[in-house]
């Protein structure tokens, strides 16, 4: 796993355009050449490389200037065709002037033969970006703003050859501060922008297919907070959250087969990340989501659905550890609503109540690590046991909800043995033969069929109060089936 202060500085460099390269040295006052001297002292306290033509004066220009630092067994290098440093009162203004390049080439190490060196090529616009670094030279402040700009992609190459593809990422109202990048306090960030889009164009080398994807995202905030512990390089800890108004997101994909394409809307979204070493926690929020599929592909389409609000939440180990791991899931749905197309193949016959669903889900996983013996043919955690405190689905009147635990054996070599899967499941139905009545006023079932399916449900539930069933399913050892206290197995 890549550790998450190296991706932060990547996205703090392409951001600011020069932070990865803060100091450690202090230094009284903030000067372009202190600052200069400042980047190549940190390069080489941490053992990267630092290179670059000089051009002193008022302005000290630096032209091919490249940043080369371990990446897993490999190495990234960024590399500017010019930065400019100019003294600003009592700051310094680092600027990519526009039309300036930036290129990112990642190199595979000696123990992957089969890896691949990729190298990316960017041209800045027509407008220079830049930041402003103020306080200590040591841990400086950097400042951002923007009205706005653009990064297109000049070419993307793989192991020498060209890959076809397009980009670009236009940006408006930046705004926003970088601290701690040169070391001594927690990596923080706190940017914004009123609006950020991309438009990327590739093609599928296997089938010729093209794929464009283009978003756009209204009013983005970003908040995060890397911390460190010299004397532990494992004991670190990132929180980050995410916030977002109104965006859009396209997908089509076209070639020889056909054509396929996704459009989907929101009104806000927020997302909370926490990770450290040992676990990594996510919560998702989105309302106002809806999304349309479309294409050759898809005869019956545009089919659409919307949904009011919907919640995510997960919580994982982040590898293998010795002992028993939990995951965990929780899923809230709410308002969800298929548009009249999909209604219509779903229900065709309108016996259904064209109201908003609901869904709900939390569940739990114990997981385990596989043996050394088996590590390598087997994935890094392996199921043991799952727990579902929750599970319901609502549509108008009628809902169905359940828990319920099971327990996974390991097989040989530690594999889940799914088919010895040992538990228990509880489900709990209300407003079932309502809906029946409803199919049966429809015309979408005749008074036999529902007859025979309410001999079903009387098989499999037992039913209660007014128009209430429960059922209890249970899985034996050596691969039982009980339902209701009958042995199917």
């Amino acid at each position: 796993m890549t550790h998450p202060r190296a991706i932060l500085r990547a996205t703090a460099l392409c951001a600011a355009l020069c932070a990865a390269l803060a100091a450690t040295p202090a230094i009284a006052d903030i000067t372009p050449e202190g600052l200069w001297q400042a980047w190549q002292d940190r390069a080489g306290t941490a053992g990267h490389t630092l290179d670059a033509t000089v051009e002193p004066g008022g302005t000290l220009g630096l032209s091919d200037l490249t940043i080369t630092r371990p990446l897993g067994t490999g190495t990234i290098t960024v590399g500017f065709g010019r930065l400019d440093l100019a003294q600003d009162g009592a700051d310094v203004r680092v600027t990519l002037p526009a039309g300036g390049t930036l290129t990112v080439t990642t190199t595979p190490g000696a123990d992957d033969p089969d890896g691949e060196t990729m190298e990316a090529v960017l041209e800045l616009g027509d407008r220079p970006l830049g930041a402003t670094a103020s306080g200590d030279a040591a841990a400086p402040l950097w400042t951002l703003a923007a009205d706005s700009a653009a990064l297109t992609l000049v070419s993307l190459t793989q192991d020498g050859e060209p890959v076809p593809a397009e980009a670009r990422i236009d940006l408006a109202g930046l705004a926003g501060t970088l601290s701690g990048l040169g070391g001594g306090g927690p990596l923080a960030a706190d940017l914004r922008a009123d609006r950020l889009a991309s438009d990327i164009t590739a093609t599928d080398p296997e089938t010729g297919d093209t794929i464009r994807s283009t978003a756009t995202q209204s009013d983005t905030t970003l908040r995060a907070s890397l911390t460190e512990d010299a004397a532990d390089p494992a004991a670190w800890s990132l929180q980050a959250m995410m916030t977002g108004g109104p965006s859009e997101a396209v997908s089509l994909r076209s070639g020889p087969s056909g054509s396929f394409e996704s459009d989907s809307r929101q009104d806000a979204a927020t997302l909370d990340l926490t990770m450290t070493g040992t676990r990594t926690d996510y919560a998702a929020e989105v309302t106002g989501f809806t999304t349309t599929l479309s294409g050759s592909l898809l005869p019956q389409g545009p089919l659409g659905v919307a949904t009011d609000s919907a919640a995510l939440a997960l919580s994982l180990p982040a590898g293998p550890a010795d002992g028993m791991q939990t995951a965990a899931l929780s899923l809230d749905l709410g308002g969800v609503v298929p548009d009249d197309r999909l209604w219509a193949l779903i229900d065709p016959m309108g016996a259904l109540p064209r109201e908003p669903g609901t869904a709900t889900l939390r569940a739990e996983a114990d997981l385990e690590s596989p043996d050394a013996d088996a590590a390598e043919d087997l994935p890094g955690l392996l199921p043991r046991a799952v727990r579902i405190s929750e599970i319901a689905l609502q549509l108008g009147t009628a809902r169905i909800a359940g828990d319920g635990a099971f327990d996974i054996p390991a097989g040989p070599m530690g594999v889940p043995d799914m088919a010895q899967t040992v538990g228990a499941m509880d489900l709990r139905a209300m407003g079932l033969n309502g809906l029946l009545q409803q199919a049966i006023g429809a015309g979408a079932m005749t008074m036999e069929q529902a007859m025979g399916a309410q001999m079903m449900l009387g098989m499999f539930a037992t039913q209660g109060e007014g128009d209430s069933f429960t059922s209890r399913i249970e899985l034996l050892p050596g691969g039982g089936l009980v339902v209701n206290g009958t042995q199917l197995r």
